[in-house]
């Protein structure tokens, strides 16, 4: 009972302390969920909301037995993962509601939410390399704050919880490196998973930490370390493609196909729309060179 009370008491200490010295995480991210709450509904629809209802639909029937594939109305679209999707299309199930209205003020809180958990990991991820919190802080107010980014974490299911998963994975292959442990890298696996499933180009971090811990492997001193570091690599390209799998349900049919077209869809997509671009009009595929470029520039502000 003595035990147990005094490590209820340090438990206690613990969070104090934690919460003490960052005072200015938790005081940050806590007003922007207050404002979150009044600014759900000033955001419209985005231009695939319904769209990515539909493909969550279209996984989910497949699931259940009630297609025999993945139909969706855009054949490309199919490619696309459900992390998110399938998700926020039970959270609708939950809601109970029949207006579209608050369906839609649903999706945006909950993109929103996942938004500012990518901003609480971003926090700890700067945190843990330059141990300094005013440093970590400036980081945390830079995710939230870019106007853009901020806009599309309400509206955007797509790329703006592909990012949030990318900096929570970021955040866990610093602490599986150097923990180095079974555990730390299966979580890694599961959150790197979830960032491929979400956008296919998350198979850039895969490749690269499969990289990194085979040229640690390769590098190892005996075989003990190279039995240990091929363990924890093994295990994260277990996990990470067990979770991206389960969470596709069209790769289920034929993997090689789904994985080719997913990529060729990401670096090529076929849909050509007009774009408003220096005062013009131009075919998206049409743009010149320094689109890009031009409009980092000009949404981002200097800082």
């Amino acid at each position: 009972m003595i035990n147990l009370i005094l490590h209820t008491h340090k438990s206690r200490a613990a969070v104090v302390n934690l919460l003490a010295a960052h005072g200015g995480l938790l005081l940050v991210c806590g007003l922007f969920l207050l404002a979150s709450l009044g600014l759900v509904g000033e955001y419209g629809r985005g231009v695939d909301e319904l769209i990515q209802r539909e493909v969550a639909r279209d996984n989910l029937r497949y699931t259940l037995g009630q297609a025999e594939r993945v139909d969706t109305k855009v054949p490309t679209d199919r490619f696309y993962g459900v992390a998110l999707e399938l998700p926020l299309l039970l959270a609708e199930g939950i809601l109970g509601s029949e207006d579209y209205y608050d369906v839609h003020r649903l999706r945006l809180t909950v993109t929103h939410l996942f938004f500012l958990a990518g901003g609480f990991f971003c926090y700890l991820l700067a945190y843990r390399l330059f141990n300094n919190r005013l440093i970590a802080l400036f980081a945390l107010l830079l995710f939230l704050l870019h106007p853009r980014i901020y806009a599309h974490s309400f509206f955007n299911s797509k790329d703006l919880p592909f990012l949030s998963m990318f900096v929570v994975a970021l955040y866990l292959t610093e602490r599986a490196f150097r923990k180095n442990t079974l555990g730390a890298f299966l979580l890694l696996g599961i959150a790197v998973g979830i960032a491929t499933n979400l956008r296919i180009m998350g198979l850039m971090l895969f490749t690269a930490l499969i990289g990194m811990r085979a040229l640690d492997a390769a590098l190892a001193r005996d075989w003990g370390e190279r039995r240990r570091l091929l363990a924890t690599g093994g295990l994260f390209a277990l996990a990470a493609g067990m979770v991206w799998y389960g969470l596709a349900p069209n790769a289920w049919g034929n993997l090689p196909a789904h994985l080719g077209g997913a990529w060729s869809l990401a670096i090529d997509h076929p849909a050509i729309m007009p774009t408003l671009f220096q005062g013009e009009l131009l075919p998206s595929d049409e743009l010149p060179a320094h689109y890009g470029l031009t409009w980092f520039m000009i949404t981002t502000p200097p800082p």
